[in-house]
């Protein structure tokens, strides 16, 4: 691994390796941040694909994000940022924010349909080469051919993302041993999705079982699986590690690091699922105290 940063936050030390790790460091028993390490950040609502479970409910004409926000300069070297939609690649404006990210030294990864991926795979590619992206994030949820596994395995840094709820076992499998990372999100049950749910539910709810009943025999055949705290709930990853494990991996609760931002809507929240707020203002210091302030009420999205 090589070190690509480190800095303080709060009262402790933050280290970033090139493969991903990050790793906490103070002579303390606790960790209170600052600001955050990470931040989910829509910067797009429009997307061609129609999927009937989209949660954002993205639309071809959909509205995008103003990335000239004055909330954008406060943002601290080193944090994750994790660009979606949407479709982010339709932003004319993207370019341009991701060279303005890595001179401010932001880490900016982003999150795009397989098709998007396969499409403009030359435009991403150029992306990741130049450090403009660090990684990116390939949705799939339906069965790809062998050229597009392959290409997702060899890209740098490109993690596939796939829905609890959604995804088959046979779609999982095709992507067996090829080296490939896999994040596990869960099923949100809001915008298409909780219309897609009610027309579903045993099936949502049967490939979730199936999913959690895998997670073992996963762990076998992918170069690493992590999980959204959402897919933790939803699949009870907590009871499928040992303590230790999960005391070094779990890197907490929402908004306890991190926190989302709706760039479109002008909205925070503790993450996609919390409740939002207008994003009024232009410290993502105050911001973030306002999230953790919040984080005890626990209160979910409507």
């Amino acid at each position: 691994m090589k070190r690509i940063g480190s800095y303080k936050n709060g009262n402790y030390v933050v280290h970033m390796f090139d493969d991903g790790t990050k790793v906490r460091v103070n002579n303390l028993d606790f960790f209170s941040a600052a600001f955050p390490e990470s931040m989910d950040m829509k910067i797009c609502n429009r997307c061609d694909m129609g999927c009937p479970m989209c949660h954002e409910r993205s639309v071809p004409d959909g509205a995008l994000a103003n990335l000239n926000h004055p909330i954008l300069d406060s943002i601290h070297p080193y944090t994750e940022l994790a660009l979606g939609g949407g479709n982010p690649l339709e932003h004319p404006d993207l370019e341009a924010f991701l060279l303005r990210m890595k001179k401010q030294k932001v880490i900016c990864n982003l999150t795009v349909h397989v098709k998007h991926f396969m499409r403009e795979y030359r435009r991403l590619k150029k992306y990741s080469e130049e450090g403009l992206l660090h990684g990116v994030g390939v949705s799939v949820n339906t069965p790809c051919d062998e050229k597009t596994i392959n290409t997702i395995a060899n890209f740098p840094n490109a993690v596939v993302h796939v829905i609890a709820g959604l995804v088959p076992d046979h779609v999982l499998r095709s992507m067996y041993d090829k080296g490939i990372k896999l994040l596990i999100l869960g099923y949100k049950n809001y915008g298409r999705g909780e219309a897609f749910y009610q027309k579903y539910p045993h099936q949502v709810e049967q490939y979730i079982q199936r999913l959690e009943s895998s997670l073992d025999e996963l762990s076998n055949h992918f170069a690493l699986i992590s999980f959204d705290n959402l897919a933790i709930t939803q699949l009870h990853v907590r009871d499928h590690v040992s303590k230790e494990k999960w005391d070094a991996c779990y890197m907490g609760d929402d908004g306890e690091y991190t926190m989302y931002i709706d760039l479109v809507n002008e909205e925070y929240a503790a993450s996609s699922v919390s409740a939002r707020h207008p994003l009024t203002q232009n410290s993502i210091e105050n911001v973030f105290s306002a999230v953790k302030q919040e984080k005890e009420n626990g209160t979910k999205r409507e």
